[in-house]
C-alpha cells in the first residue's frame, strides 16, 4: 500500500523491484488535472531528496505561487524575458530582483506586504543613486501589478510609494579644454576615431556600432540613424533605435573630413579587421585605451554626447533641433543641458565694474 508523506503532498511506496517511488503533484494542466510526477530510489529519504532537488532546479507553477521570491523570479521570466528589451536592461531587471528585492522581501507572502514594508525597504536602499532606486521601484510595481492581475493578491502595495529623492546631478561634460585635447590627440592616435565620432555626432555608443556606411551621406552631409547594436545572451543584434525612430545627423565640415580619410573595411563604419561589428566591451576597451595612453582624463562614451548636447546649446542652436539630433522623445530630457554654466559666471564676473 501507498505510504502518505508525512508533509502530506505526495505518498511514498515500495516497489516490486525494491527502489522506493516518491509520487506527487507538481501542478496543474491547461484544463485544471493535476500532473503527478514520480521520483525513484533505493530508499526513501533519497527518493524525497530528488523531489526537493527537483523543486530547486523547477520554479513555483503559477497557481501555487505564495511568496514575493516565487513571483518574481516568474516575472522576469514571463513579463520580461525575450520582451524586445535590451541585454543589459534585462540584466539590471535581473539584478534589482536577485540583488535587493528576494533579500530583504523575498520570503513574505505576496499578500502579506504593506506600504510599510516598501517604504522600510527604500529606506535601507537611501546609499543608492537616485536613478537605481527608481528604477527599482519601477520592479516593484511592475512585480505587484502583475500579481495583482494574475489574483496572486489583491492589492499592490508599492503603488504611490517614492523613495526618497536624491539631488539630481548636472550631465558631466569634457570642458573646452579637454576637448581641444581630445582632438588634436585623436589625429594620430589608433583609436582616436572613436571619440572624434562620439563627439561630433553625439550617437549613443550602440548606435556609432551599427552605422553602416551606406547611412553616411557625404554628399549632403547628414547621417542617417537608424538602428542600434546591443550585446544579447546569444551574441550581437541589430535593433531599432531607443525611440524607435530614423533621425538625422548634420556632418561638420571638420568630422567630413575625418570621415573621407577613414578606411572602409566593410559594411560597418566601425568593425574588426575580418569586417564583423565591433562589440560593446570592444569599444570599450579601445576608448578607455585612448585616453589612458594618451595621459587624458576619462569620461565615459555617454559623456560625450553630453559634451556634443551642451556646445551645441551654448553656441545658439535651437533646443527643438538638439532634440530631434539626440533622438529624445521628450523636450524636458534634452532640457537637462540648460544647466547653470560656472565658466561662463566666472568669466563674466571680470566684467563688473564699481
Amino acid at each position: 500500500m501507498p505510504k502518505r508523506a508525512a508533509n502530506g503532498d505526495g505518498t511514498l511506496r515500495q516497489r516490486k523491484d525494491g527502489r522506493w517511488e516518491y509520487r506527487v503533484v507538481v501542478g496543474t494542466d491547461m484544463s485544471g488535472k493535476p500532473i503527478r510526477k514520480s521520483f525513484y530510489a533505493d530508499g526513501p529519504t533519497k527518493a524525497k531528496n530528488l523531489y526537493k532537488a527537483y523543486l530547486q532546479n523547477e520554479k513555483t507553477p503559477i497557481e501555487r505561487v505564495k511568496t514575493v521570491a516565487q513571483w518574481a523570479e516568474q516575472w522576469l521570466e514571463i513579463y520580461k524575458k525575450d520582451k524586445g528589451l535590451g541585454y543589459k536592461t534585462y540584466q539590471n531587471y535581473k539584478l534589482y530582483v536577485e540583488k535587493h528585492i528576494i533579500p530583504d522581501l523575498g520570503k513574505l507572502k505576496l499578500d502579506d506586504v504593506r506600504p510599510a514594508h516598501i517604504e522600510q525597504f527604500f529606506g535601507k536602499k537611501s546609499a543608492l543613486s537616485n536613478s537605481a532606486r527608481r528604477h527599482i521601484q519601477i520592479t516593484l510595481n511592475g512585480i505587484f501589478s502583475t500579481a495583482v492581475a494574475n489574483r496572486l493578491c489583491k492589492e499592490n502595495p508599492a503603488a504611490g510609494i517614492k523613495p526618497l529623492k536624491a539631488t539630481p546631478s548636472e550631465p558631466q561634460i569634457f570642458s573646452k579644454g579637454e576637448v581641444s585635447a581630445i582632438l588634436k590627440a585623436a589625429k594620430s592616435h589608433e583609436y582616436g576615431f572613436y571619440v572624434q565620432a562620439l563627439l561630433f555626432t553625439g550617437l549613443r555608443m550602440g548606435e556609432l556600432l551599427a552605422l553602416h556606411w551606406s547611412d553616411v551621406d557625404l554628399k549632403n552631409d547628414i547621417i542617417t540613424v537608424s538602428r542600434s547594436l546591443a550585446q544579447g545572451e546569444d551574441g550581437l543584434y541589430l535593433k531599432s533605435t531607443k525611440t524607435e525612430k530614423v533621425r538625422y545627423v548634420a556632418i561638420t565640415p571638420t568630422f567630413k573630413t575625418i570621415l573621407k580619410k577613414r578606411k572602409r573595411e566593410g559594411l560597418f563604419v566601425l568593425c574588426n579587421p575580418d569586417s564583423r561589428p565591433l562589440t560593446p566591451h570592444q569599444f570599450e576597451r579601445r576608448y578607455k585605451t585612448f585616453f589612458s595612453s594618451s595621459g587624458l582624463t576619462y569620461r565615459s562614451p555617454h559623456k560625450c554626447r553630453h559634451t556634443f548636447a551642451t556646445y551645441l546649446l551654448k553656441g545658439g542652436a535651437d533646443i527643438r533641433a538638439i532634440q530631434e539630433m539626440l533622438g529624445h522623445a521628450k523636450l524636458t530630457t534634452t532640457e537637462i543641458y540648460t544647466h547653470v554654466d560656472t565658466e561662463d559666471i566666472k568669466n563674466n564676473i571680470a566684467k563688473l565694474k564699481f
